[in-house]
């Protein structure tokens, strides 16, 4: 019996293995949920799982994980509220959308927990689009997307309960500091000007497979730093292509298979990669985080295409990816001066 303790000692796992089999799990987990569940949106549920997860390495208390289920069905009752109250006036709807989007842009750069900025975004964003469509769909995409986040807290409790860690991922990337009243109020004026185009254009054009685009954009406003360069753009662009390329062949795969149990370790296969390349990418991690985001994205739109919309073709998917990504990052050049000029000052 002398020897079982110095053998448990000798497979223990480093703190940054178990970080990278905390993601890993609780991408494929919730999206095993989603299937057995045959939820339409099953993307939603491993996405919310990770992002929670990238954004605080500590396990959420009981508090904090009521909180998020609370946030969504507050932020989708608004958002659904509005969106039907106000679809005779569109004008009236985005305009009410792009205050909430800057509000949260602000709160996202002074500080506010990200997870909490995610599920506002999602909101009022999909809602909003959605409800363009169908209300009834529209309400079940607010259902999913409740059910999705309580799925995925509690997926990420299970995560740590399985791969418990140290307060911070050795390796990620550090939380940057909250900005100025009057920086954080320039910086979400200019995501909010390039966010707003895109939704009035897909808004009025009532296409539901745009929300692909959106959700990308959105991730990207979030994550890109105010000083980033052409070589981070460049990357920050191939890791989208890289994960929507990823997703799609995955899907494929699934297709020929026809097996849950494939698709599940392909999912964790994929968590692995990313979920590696996260945690020991120092200043790159959120460029891997946004790559697995769109990994998880593209392939559980393909796998359950959106309710009203069409299993759309890989080039289309690609092409997508491509578009959301050039486009936040050439519209964010234009609005480099605003974003800068209160930090200069």
């Amino acid at each position: 019996m002398t020897g079982w303790p110095r053998f448990r000692r000798s497979i223990s796992l480093a703190p940054a293995d178990k970080a990278v089999l905390r993601l890993a799990f609780a991408a494929t987990f919730a999206f095993a949920i989603a299937a057995l569940r045959n939820w339409e949106f099953s993307f939603l549920a491993p996405m919310l799982a990770v992002q929670i997860l990238a954004a605080s390495p500590a396990c959420p208390n009981f508090r904090q994980g009521v909180t998020i289920p609370l946030v969504i069905f507050l932020a989708t009752k608004v958002a659904l509220g509005a969106s039907i109250l106000l679809m005779a006036n569109p004008s009236v709807l985005l305009a009410a959308i792009g205050v909430v989007m800057c509000w949260s842009f602000y709160a996202h750069r002074r500080g506010a927990p990200p997870i909490v900025v995610l599920l506002v975004q999602i909101a009022f964003c999909c809602v909003p689009l959605i409800s363009t469509i169908s209300r009834d769909v529209a309400r079940d995409f607010s259902d999913f997307l409740l059910w999705s986040s309580i799925a995925a807290t509690i997926t990420v409790w299970l995560s740590h309960a399985l791969f418990p860690g140290p307060s911070s991922p050795p390796g990620a990337a550090p939380v940057s500091a909250a900005l100025s009243v009057a920086h954080a109020s320039q910086v979400a004026i200019s995501d909010t000007l390039v966010l707003l185009p895109l939704l009035v254009t897909f808004v009025v054009g009532g296409d539901i497979n745009n929300i692909v685009i959106l959700m990308i954009t959105m991730n990207l406003l979030r994550e890109i730093e105010l000083t980033a360069g052409r070589r981070l753009a460049l990357a920050i662009l191939l890791a989208n292509l890289l994960g929507g390329a990823l997703a799609v062949f995955a899907h494929q795969f699934v297709l020929l298979s026809d097996n849950l149990l494939l698709f599940l370790l392909t999912v964790f296969l994929a968590g692995l990669w990313f979920g590696g390349r996260f945690v020991r990418g120092g200043p790159t991690a959120p460029i891997y985080a946004l790559g697995f985001g769109t990994f998880l994205l593209i392939l559980g739109l393909a796998v359950t295409p959106l309710p009203g919309g069409s299993d759309e073709l890989f080039t289309v998917r690609i092409a997508k990816i491509v578009l959301a990504s050039l486009y936040t990052l050439g519209a964010l050049s234009l609005v480099t001066r605003l974003r800068l000029r209160a930090r200069a000052g």
